[in-house]
């Protein structure tokens, strides 16, 4: 038992360590100007602002005419401690508790497959990642709308589907849409819960059978629909109050068209952290292809086939650039328009979610697998609604669901097989550390004024 307060306390500890020095004595964009990170620089341009307009305004804040892409409600959720008279310094670090409530919930959740000091090793790259870190030091809505969405998964995919699971969803759903309209992949994880809870769930696999689900009632979907009815009533009346899918000040930057290479690109980026996580795993990844090598390799064919289809080269205009991804794929010469980097790394991605949702069906979690897969895929669907394919807006969901595909596949009597997951982590770790030195405490404070 006490490595269950031990475990969580260090985690805190070295996040805040991670994060206090930056949102308190960092140089932010007001000094570095646009060679800040793109945290700071939005702090900067948008969500500091409009915290500022909407504690003046409140208690009635003018939530069309701000300047922000995002939903309001981590604006108004700020703006009431800052018409309290809390400055800057103290409102960043109310918002980084977001940042480390994320960590904490896929802590938790991965400790309660692996145990918590695995557990630890595999939220590590989470932890460390630089979108994460500078999330939590400026004023964004990344990691207010990451940590209710990561919560709501986490509840969708490990409680069994009871009234008081899906007023906790519908609760979460709404808040998170609140916070940013994309949010609405979550009514996948909400949906799942319930076709899993009803007599449909008994036609899916025998690995995706729990014995939470039972019995099987119709009133579950029933629940799962009804979760959904607030969040999706609250954003049809923003949409309608802006006349769009963004506010009318962000619309030309985040509503101008559809970004068809958002799945591919979020799928290729799976694929290159999961090579960090699968490199140890050797074993894990022969089993996955002895036992299903040719419908493995069928999909990521076709997964490869179809990412060929949109243009994918690195294009700032097209809104295809930001983070180690697009710089990669601007590397790699292009084949009409087309980057071998997306459309190899997309079907890299769907070797690494296979072989580690069969690793977690094959330790008897593969319900849970199905949810965490399901959630990630959903997202990478929804954000081809967004104009800009930035790496922020999809890394730290591929890290939480990494770490819990991991600990989910972590058989519970298998101390080498836990060695592996939490050594590919580790790696992958490293990996973030490295992009963080540079992107993240360099900037803050070895940028010159």
């Amino acid at each position: 038992m006490r490595a269950w307060r031990l475990a969580p306390a260090l985690v805190a500890v070295l996040f805040a360590l991670a994060v206090l020095p930056v949102a308190f004595l960092g140089r932010d964009a007001t000094v570095l100007g646009e060679r800040a990170t793109s945290e700071a620089i939005d702090e900067r341009d948008a969500h500091l602002p409009v915290i500022r307009q909407f504690a003046a305004e409140l208690p009635q804040p003018d939530l069309v005419g701000y300047r922000s892409a995002t939903a309001p409600g981590y604006h108004v959720a700020m703006a009431i401690p800052a018409r309290l008279g809390v400055g800057v310094q103290g409102l960043r670090l109310i918002s980084s508790l977001a940042g480390l409530a994320l960590v904490l919930v896929a802590w938790r959740v991965a400790a309660r497959a692996a145990g918590p000091w695995p557990a630890v090793a595999l939220v590590a790259p989470l932890a460390a990642s630089t979108y994460v870190l500078s999330g939590s030091a400026w004023l964004t809505t990344d990691m207010a709308s990451m940590a209710l969405g990561t919560a709501a998964i986490a509840i969708a995919a490990c409680w069994r589907p009871q009234p008081r699971t899906f007023l906790a969803l519908g609760a979460l759903f709404a808040a998170a849409l609140l916070v940013r309209q994309t949010n609405v992949y979550l009514a996948a994880p909400v949906v799942a819960a319930g076709i899993l809870g009803s007599p449909l769930g008994r036609s899916v696999s025998n690995a995706e059978q729990w014995h939470g689900d039972e019995p099987r009632r119709w009133s579950r979907l029933l629940m799962a629909a009804a979760a959904l009815v607030p969040g999706v009533v609250a954003l049809s009346l923003l949409v309608a109050a802006w006349g769009g899918l963004t506010p009318p000040a962000f619309r030309d930057l985040h509503d101008t068209g559809l970004s068809p290479v958002a799945p591919a690109y979020g799928l290729a980026l799976v694929g290159l952290w999961g090579v960090f996580l699968l490199i140890p795993m050797t074993s894990a990844v022969r089993q996955a292809f002895r036992a299903h090598g040719r419908a493995i390799a069928a999909v990521a064919v076709l997964v490869a086939v179809v990412a060929a289809v949109p243009e994918s080269t690195t294009d700032r205009d097209a809104g295809r650039w930001g983070g180690a991804l697009w710089r990669l794929a601007a590397l790699v010469p292009p084949v009409g328009a087309r980057s071998p980097a997306i459309v190899l790394g997309a079907a890299l991605g769907t070797v690494v979610l296979s072989v580690l949702w069969t690793r977690a069906a094959r330790a008897g979690r593969g319900r849970m697998a199905t949810v965490v897969a399901m959630s990630l895929l959903a997202l990478f669907a929804v954000q081809s609604a967004n104009s800009q394919v930035w790496e922020r807006y999809f890394d730290p969901s591929i890290l939480v669901a990494l770490a819990w595909l991991a600990a989910l596949g972590t058989p519970r009597a298998g101390a080498r097989d836990t060695a592996q997951a939490c050594a590919g982590m580790l790696l992958l770790a490293l990996a973030q550390l490295a992009i963080s030195a540079a992107n993240y405490w360099a900037v803050a404070f070895l940028t010159a004024p």
